[in-house]
């Protein structure tokens, strides 16, 4: 490869990483060209992008983001999936994967603006959703104010249940 073209690459990398919220490493040993090109097809439909490149020309991608913290992991043939979003997407789309190609492993990933080890991002897969998340966490907070909307209505309630019965008594 020419120096112009490694160029081109690692700028292409750059540019696509410098936006990126998730980046997960793997290592694609073992793949056929169709299947990477049909886990190409299902990323890109999340809007993610799957990438094979060489571990130096990678390293010179990610010198000065903050994914500079992948070099450790960027040993052996390395597949780069990143994009933006919802971290658990890419994560739960390539344990999939996994299950029908045992060859295809994660070796690490980066999310939220931390290192994550392969395990953490096969546990990252078995989140739910953020949305699901968000409404758990909202529910959670509604619950004490719920309760403290029935304490407090409480007295009132029997006020009225007397006040009810005065008024049957006397008619």
């Amino acid at each position: 490869m020419k120096q112009t073209e490694k160029a081109t690459v690692v700028d292409e990398l750059k540019t696509g990483l410098a936006g990126a919220t998730v980046a997960i490493l793997a290592d694609p040993r073992g793949l056929s060209v169709s299947d990477l090109t049909e886990l190409r097809k299902m990323l890109r439909q999340q809007g993610m992008a799957l990438r094979v490149v060489k571990n130096t020309l990678a390293r010179l991608a990610v010198t000065g983001t903050e994914l500079q913290e992948l070099k450790p992991y960027l040993v052996g043939p390395t597949a780069i999936v990143h994009g933006k979003g919802d971290p658990t997407a890419p994560a739960k789309l390539l344990a999939s994967f996994i299950k029908t190609k045992s060859t295809f492993q994660i070796k690490a990933g980066f999310a939220e603006g931390r290192v994550l080890v392969s395990q953490e991002v096969m546990a990252l897969a078995d989140l739910p959703p953020r949305e699901v998340l968000a409404a758990r966490l909202a529910g959670i907070l509604q619950s004490p104010l719920r309760g403290l909307v029935t304490v407090l209505s409480g007295p009132l309630r029997s006020l009225l249940m007397v006040l009810e019965a005065v008024r049957q008594q006397k008619e």
